[in-house]
């Protein structure tokens, strides 16, 4: 009898245990936000979350309200939908609420990177210095020279005799041409690629095709869903890059930027392996050219579809190029867009932003490093779990929301434009200030260092 109480008792004990793990035990306890579990234990929202997140969260709002906590495959996720309390999450600092543990994450799960702490100072110290101020007029010219070539000798080293106009998809034509730019710019030419282009467009049109596979196998290797074939792709693709990103090959190109020159030489003298520096080579890749095709497809899509807006931006452009003695003449040189430019355009900028309000997705997304209270505002207070994480989804609760952008999902260029034509940034919530009244590059600790070059190589 002995015997089998103690069978009992550990078959009692080993299902709470798997309970607990499954965080089917978890309850709601006081001053907490509103919990929801889901029907499946562990699991939880998952995937009703990965299937359409924005519907997901616009229900999970109307049932609970500002903010609530939901199970995600093992993972407690608070989500906050105020704005007016964004502020308390992006403000708060990293010993109580941090990114860097969710980051790293992801960095190992798709690029194999495990990063050093002299990775961390040159994305948080060295990047600003080449991706703004002064060394941003340098890489912008970079990425001006390279859309020249990219644009007006498409076909070089293919075929003899003139060019032929040719149909391409809108999409595939943006992303190819401003990824293929960027990376020339940023990781330079072969050598003697200024001299004959030929082989740089082949060879980033390789680059840009293989980085399309990767992009499209990106999501599967974040949810860890790859099939066994896709398995095997992925490790075909990381290890192409690895090859043509390492520093042999990047010491070998001419006119590779500051920026990843001097991320180099920092590795170098940390004694960092040649492995990892290809790795993050590809790391700083994906940053700078993962989005910004996209976007360019976007905005002039918008643009096509808007004859009012494009009339806008040409007028524009043009005013800016007779400033500068640059106005279009057939039979001439090209223009150059250098970077005074890019600064004296309010109407532009105004469709960009409006371009990243509708279509940039970003979840801001911090870990609980200890049981804290969060303030609200209108100072209701919650208390949040150690472990936990809290996300703020600004594309549907701040970017969406019709109170602060009428007609939201509509694209409006002047949108961001004040009746003067000057830069609009102040809009208003129930007749409040609004502060964020944007969020498509992060913010806090998080926001994007490349932010200002990214928005150059779209304008241009």
């Amino acid at each position: 009898m002995a015997f089998w109480a103690s069978v009992l008792i550990v078959l009692v004990t080993t299902v709470l245990v798997v309970l607990y793990r499954l965080g089917a035990l978890r309850q709601r306890r006081v001053n907490e936000p509103p919990l929801d579990k889901g029907l499946i234990p562990w699991l939880g929202h998952a995937m009703d979350f990965c299937k359409d997140a924005s519907s997901f969260l616009k229900r999970m709002q109307e049932l609970h309200g500002k903010i609530f906590t939901v199970q995600m495959a093992g993972r407690y996720v608070t989500f906050v939908t105020d704005p007016f309390s964004f502020d308390a999450i992006l403000k708060e600092s990293r010993s109580r609420l941090d990114s860097s543990n969710l980051i790293s994450d992801l960095m190992f799960k798709v690029f194999e990177f495990q990063g050093q702490e002299c990775h961390g100072n040159i994305m948080h110290n060295s990047t600003p210095k080449y991706l703004m101020g002064t060394g941003l007029v340098g890489l912008t010219q970079a990425m001006m020279d390279s859309l020249q070539i990219l644009m007006l000798e498409p076909d070089a080293g293919r075929r003899p005799g003139p060019q032929e106009w040719k149909r391409e998809g809108l999409f595939q034509y943006c992303y190819n041409t401003v990824f293929r730019a960027g990376y020339l710019a940023l990781f330079g030419n072969l050598p003697n690629g200024k001299a004959d282009h030929a082989q740089d467009l082949l060879q980033s049109q390789k680059v840009f095709e293989e980085f399309r596979n990767l992009d499209i196998l990106f999501p599967r290797v974040f949810y860890s869903v790859l099939l066994p074939k896709e398995k095997e792709e992925m490790r075909r693709l990381r290890h192409f890059f690895w090859d043509i990103l390492s520093p042999q090959h990047i010491l070998e190109r001419d006119d590779v930027s500051a920026w990843i020159r001097s991320a180099q030489e920092q590795q170098v003298e940390e004694g960092v392996s040649e492995k990892t520096q290809s790795q993050f080579n590809l790391l700083m890749l994906w940053v700078s050219q993962g989005n910004t095709g996209i976007v360019s497809f976007w905005a002039l899509l918008f643009l096509l579809k808007n004859p009012e807006a494009l009339k806008a931006v040409r007028e524009e452009a043009e005013g800016v190029l007779r400033k500068m003695g640059q106005e279009m003449r057939p039979g001439e040189a090209p223009i150059s867009v250098e970077y005074s430019m890019l600064q004296q355009t309010p109407v532009l900028d105004s469709v960009m932003e409006e371009t990243l309000r509708l279509v940039v997705t970003p979840f801001l997304t911090r870990t609980v490093k200890e049981d804290l209270i969060l303030k609200m505002d209108g100072d209701k207070e919650y208390a949040l779990h150690q472990g936990d994480e809290v996300s703020i989804f600004p594309y549907l609760f701040l970017h969406r929301d019709p109170e602060i952008y009428p007609d939201p999902t509509t694209f409006k260029y002047d949108h961001f434009l004040n009746p003067d034509g000057s830069r609009k940034v102040v809009f208003y919530k129930q007749g409040r200030k609004l502060k964020p009244h944007m969020l498509p590059w992060g913010a806090g600790t998080t926001v994007c260092p490349g932010r200002f070059f990214a928005l150059n190589e779209m304008k241009m």
